[in-house]
């Protein structure tokens, strides 16, 4: 097993020295990089690019320092999915000195372990390690039909439901890492998302909740979608969009696993200014009850017929609104950086 290093052999203490040990030695591995290319041991940001971003560091208003294949980078799991790039690229944008993830692991692509589930989520703690102020980690979903929201569209994911259960937090706690029993709240970061606000057009930029349905690499049918949100969200504000992906959840639930009194000489524990987006890649349908007479005929409607083409498009799409304005973010940032966590 090409991770096995990463797995406890029984003994709690050891698993979770094992996980630790690790996260710092990829942390020193960047870093050194990041000494050597740019004189610095510290960055500023850290962006996760997802399929709705992919091409992020082909712009030219982007000044590229070092690209590192993660086959390089100790510890680093690799991304199998089409569109998901395997590189981690040092750059400067607009006077912040960041981390570019190109793509990510996702459940799929592991053996659902916990301890798995730690190390495709282990690069948000490192970048924590790294002194990042600020994080932005974009994926790409599928959202229900509200009459508002549409293809290549901007989701802010405020809240998540993951229904898989099974999560990176699951087994012994690192105190050094998080606490035991972290809270849900602040899942976007209000002050990133008031600057969001003034830059992508309110047409195309919504608020919505985020659905981990489930393992497997399958796209959502009209049962994931009825279970996805609870009815009175949507009975208080109808534009809620629904989303339903495969990575966010577990993502989320990394970022806020942190101490509010941080104790970790590393920094893993520090709370960090961050925000996940979600490209709307395809549009689903609101799901018709199957009946006898529509299987008798074999007409039942799929909610969601997409294919992973159809979601890359999407990406595509949604680059056209992200990429510019992450770049006006990061800018943001220079000219009036975000307020100190306390």
């Amino acid at each position: 097993e090409e991770y096995e290093c990463w797995i406890s052999d029984g003994s709690s203490s050891k698993g979770k020295n094992i996980f630790y040990d690790h996260l710092v030695e990829t942390r020193n591995y960047l870093q050194e990089r990041i000494h050597e290319k740019t004189g610095k041991e510290k960055l500023d940001g850290w962006i996760v690019c997802g399929s709705g971003l992919a091409t992020l560091p082909d712009s030219t208003e982007i000044e590229i320092i070092d690209r590192i294949p993660i086959k390089e980078i100790p510890n680093w799991y690799e991304p199998q999915a089409k569109g998901h790039g395997k590189e981690v690229i040092i750059a400067m944008i607009k006077g912040q000195l960041v981390d570019i993830q190109i793509g990510r692991a996702h459940i799929y692509d592991t053996n659902n372990s916990p301890e798995h589930l730690k190390m495709i989520t282990a690069p948000l703690i490192v970048a924590k390690g790294l002194g990042v102020n600020w994080i932005v980690t974009t994926n790409a979903a599928g959202v229900l039909e509200n009459g508002m929201i549409e293809k290549g569209d901007v989701v802010v994911d405020a809240d998540y439901v993951n229904q898989f259960g099974a999560n990176p937090l699951m087994g012994p706690n690192d105190d050094r890492l998080g606490t035991r029993f972290p809270g849900k709240g602040d899942v976007a970061d209000p002050e990133i998302y008031r600057r969001l606000e003034g830059l992508i057009p309110e047409r195309n930029l919504h608020i919505g909740i985020y659905s981990l349905k489930d393992n497997a690499p399958f796209y959502e049918g009209g049962a994931d979608v009825l279970t996805g949100i609870y009815r009175d969200l949507l009975d208080q504000n109808p534009w809620l969009v629904q989303a339903f992906g495969m990575s966010f959840a577990m993502e989320a639930m990394v970022m806020q696993h942190f101490n509010k009194h941080p104790v970790d000489i590393n920094g893993f524990d520090r709370r960090v200014h961050w925000i996940g987006l979600t490209a709307a890649t395809n549009i689903i349908k609101k799901p018709i009850a199957p009946t006898k007479a529509a299987l008798r005929e074999g007409k039942i409607e799929i909610a969601n017929e997409t294919n992973h083409e159809e979601v890359l498009e999407g990406a595509t799409d949604a680059e056209k609104i992200l990429i510019p304005n992450i770049i006006k973010l990061c800018e943001s940032f220079t000219e009036n950086p975000l307020s100190p966590i306390v």
